[in-house]
């Protein structure tokens, strides 16, 4: 332990030291007054009195704030020897030897109120010495008798001082212990409460950081009316990267992980105009924009942010390319924070939509639209789905002699909650949900059924999701139904789509491959509308293309039919079907028929049916075109 520690511990004592001593002289001041008649002696001691008085409260004054130790010892000096000058005077004026217990009290307190040993044994030496000068004054028997109490008072006023210091010094290193631990602990939970708030790939602030931040504009615009007014200044942007799951195939996470720090580097320049931006997790960010009331300005703000993000990286000596969506709200302190966080992940999500690397800011048309997804989503969480949901078979025909070779399964949804929904809408809602495999699973139960009770075997093609695809438990599952329902393989189409499998090609590839293995046929659905990319006929088990409706739409294009009547010659180099699908009238036939397609699907020959109208329609034996034009 230092001095200066022992020191600050004495401080405290050595303040009321001189305290006790300014009362005690003051009152002396006033006892002396009463006691002695005016003359010499009467203002000697006074003097000496009230010098003692003045330095005590001067000493007291100045122990109010930590002194250097020869400041303090000088202190203490002076107020020992003006109350031994005061005892002498005394002594000389009217000298009476009990009176010389003066000394011996006085060099125990001094003993005791010293923060170092040498200043106590100067202290004593001062009182010894000033009481022997009175010797000559003593008979033999009262000098030995003051001989045996000065030394024993002397001896355990030292002993005393010394176990004191040495308990309280002991106190001083266990309580410097205990500071510098807690100050070790203090910095230890700062650094381990900013770890807490800091996502560890980015040293951006984390999901939790942003819930604090967003927690705390709630408060402040809860708390004032100032804050409410500034609420409208305040905007919620959700960020999510644009092919960033492709860096990751194609150069490995180390350089996604560099490619994230980079960004959150350019991230951490835009928070210096007025943002909260913290990382949620993978490539996703969030932001609380501040001080911007125009809706035009945060748009162009945005847009500004989006477009440096587009700027290319140059990650481990190759350049690198991704862009971002931005869904923006702004702040409104009478909803719910989660309900504001939905209102801009949809925004997010709509401009993922619309061609992604934009800005959408969250607006009353969203808000409704977003109200009825809420309304679907709800119901279809809570939905028997087995209760609620029905199939429905669109016949595929061969052309020709247009007779029935297979039917697309087809789910249609009537909740009691919200009514019949259109296909398009739930199951889209549904894959975005995370719910659409247990559609998946339950309108594969109920063709399953169907198709065991036709007399007539007829193929059939199911839909598969991207979820389902990437689920090896969904796949599983289908695979086992099938068995169970004892339906040779032979007669089970699975359907995909290009923007299915980029979800993740590999996982994608995997589970294709193992329906493959167990004897299913794989049709590659919408060919041609998405990435069209050639490699997936060479390295997918794909036996059917059918071909996006898009191609037939326009029968002004007369691009359309060239790049149609290639598809089908491709697909029969390759020796795969090709279905045309959304042949709905004769023009869109007659555009089929010229491009050499074989199969068609469309509402020109039927449109959805239940099973039991396919079960008839087979049963008479006449094609669905004599029928449609026999109506």
């Amino acid at each position: 332990m230092t001095q200066s520690s022992l020191g600050e511990i004495y401080r405290p004592i050595l303040r009321g030291y001189f305290v006790v001593y300014a009362l005690y002289y003051t009152i002396m001041l006033g006892l002396n007054w009463l006691s002695m008649d005016a003359g010499r002696d009467f203002l000697t001691l006074q003097s000496a009195t009230f010098m003692a008085t003045c330095f005590a409260i001067f000493g007291a004054w100045r122990m109010r704030q930590p002194q250097d130790e020869p400041t303090t010892e000088a202190l203490l000096l002076g107020m020992n020897l003006l109350v031994v000058g005061n005892v002498w005077l005394a002594l000389e004026i009217g000298f009476i030897p009990e009176k010389l217990t003066y000394f011996i009290i006085s060099s125990m307190l001094f003993a005791l109120a010293s923060p170092t040993f040498r200043q106590s044994l100067v202290a004593i030496a001062i009182a010894l010495m000033a009481m022997f000068s009175f010797v000559d004054r003593l008979d033999a028997a009262t000098l030995s008798a003051f001989g045996y109490l000065t030394f024993g008072a002397a001896m355990s006023s030292l002993a005393i001082a010394f176990y004191l210091r040495k308990a309280i010094s002991r106190i001083s290193d266990a309580n410097e212990k205990a500071r510098v631990e807690l100050s070790d602990a203090m910095a230890l939970g700062s650094e381990m409460r900013e770890k807490s708030l800091s996502d560890s790939l980015t040293k951006l602030p984390n999901r939790r950081a942003f819930f604090s931040a967003l927690k705390g504009v709630v408060n402040a615009a809860e708390g004032d009316e100032a804050g409410a007014n500034t609420a409208g200044d305040t905007w919620l942007v959700l960020l999510d990267l644009d092919g960033f799951k492709a860096v990751n195939d194609v150069h490995g996470h180390k350089a996604g992980d560099l490619l994230l720090i980079a960004i959150a580097d350019r991230l951490r320049d835009f928070a210096k105009t007025g943002a909260h931006v913290s990382r949620m997790g993978g490539d996703e960010f969030n932001m609380i924009v501040t001080g911007v009331a125009n809706v035009d300005d945060l748009r162009d703000r945005s847009t500004e942010l989006l477009r440096e993000l587009a700027q290319p990286y140059v990650i481990e000596g190759r350049q690198v390319r991704v862009s971002c969506s931005a869904g923006c709200v702004q702040f409104d302190p009478s909803l719910p924070s989660d309900a504001q966080i939905s209102n801009a992940d949809y925004a997010l999500m709509v401009a993922k939509k619309q061609g992604k690397n934009q800005v959408v800011l969250f607006d009353q048309e969203h808000e409704a639209e977003a109200k009825i997804r809420l309304e679907i989503e709800t119901a279809l969480r809570g939905a028997d789905l087995a209760g609620e949901i029905s199939v429905v078979f669109q016949p595929q025909v061969r052309l020709g002699d247009n007779a029935v070779v297979g039917a697309e399964v087809l789910a249609r949804w009537t909740s009691p909650a919200v009514g019949t929904i259109p296909p398009d809408r739930f199951i889209k809602i549904a894959e975005e949900s995370g719910l659409v495999t247990n559609i998946t699973l339950v309108v594969v139960q109920k063709a399953l059924d169907e198709l065991r009770g036709w007399s007539n075997k007829l193929p059939i093609s199911i839909n598969l999701s991207a979820h389902d695809l990437m689920s090896d438990s969904a796949i599983e599952q289908i695979i086992e139904l099938i068995e169970r329902h004892e339906i040779c393989a032979s007669l089970i189409e699975f359907e995909v789509t290009e923007t299915a499998m980029m979800a993740d090609l590999q996982k994608a590839t995997a589970n294709l491959m193992r329906l493959a293995d167990a004897g299913y046929s794989i049709a590659l659905d919408d060919f041609g509308s998405g990435y069209s990319n050639f490699s997936y006929l060479r390295s997918l088990p794909i036996t059917r293309l059918k071909v996006d409706r898009s191609f037939i739409e326009d029968p002004s294009d007369p691009m359309a039919e060239k790049v149609l009547a290639s598809l089908v010659g491709m697909a029969r180099v390759l020796g795969v079907n090709c279905l045309l699908e959304g042949v709905e009238d004769e023009i869109a036939l007659l555009m089929a028929k010229r491009a050499g397609a074989e199969l068609v699907q469309g509402y020109l020959f039927s449109e959805p049916i239940s099973a039991l109208d396919l079960r008839n329609a087979l049963a008479v034996g006449r094609s669905l075109i004599e029928k449609r034009e026999a109506g």
